[in-house]
Formats: structure tokens, C-alpha cells, sequence
């Protein structure tokens, strides 16, 4: 308990309450793969790093999962669906 703090960053927040981390970011709508934002997108990266490292200042329970909105994430950088001919 009085180890190195830790934060998990989650795009599956119902899987990771059940190991009961100390602290975790769910960054809402983010794709498996992309914890962080879609390759290139460099300040919602830092955007997501910075608000992660915030929570090791904040009181968390344990397995609490706090959720936040990054509207710079959305729809437009889905990735192009490729159609079957």
C-alpha cells in the first residue's frame, strides 16, 4: 500500500473495476488500442497524460474509475470503414 503510486488508463472500464485499481482514467469513447487518442493527435495525448498523472493527487477508492470527455476524440477521427465490392 505504500508502494510506487500507479494510475491505469482504461478503454474497458467494466473489465478493469473487477481488478480494483488504485486509481484509473476512463477516457469516454476511446478505442481499444488508443488509451491516449489516435496516433498524431498530440495534444489530446498530453491532455489524457496530464489529467491521469492529476489523480495521484486526488483521493480515490479503490476500483473507483473516474470518467472524462474529450470532445477533441470524436466521431471524425473514427476510422475510415473500408466496404466489401
Amino acid at each position: 500500500m505504500l508502494g510506487i503510486p500507479t494510475v491505469m488508463v482504461t478503454v474497458s472500464p467494466e473489465v478493469s473495476a473487477q481488478m480494483r485499481p488504485p486509481r484509473a482514467l476512463y477516457p469516454n469513447g476511446f478505442k481499444v488500442g488508443n488509451p491516449f487518442g489516435r496516433p498524431g493527435m498530440r495534444d489530446l495525448q498530453t491532455a489524457v497524460v496530464k489529467d491521469a498523472l492529476g489523480l495521484l493527487t486526488q483521493n480515490t477508492r479503490p476500483g473507483e474509475i473516474i470518467t472524462m470527455n474529450y470532445p477533441d476524440y470524436g466521431e471524425y477521427h473514427e476510422p475510415v470503414r473500408v466496404g466489401r465490392k
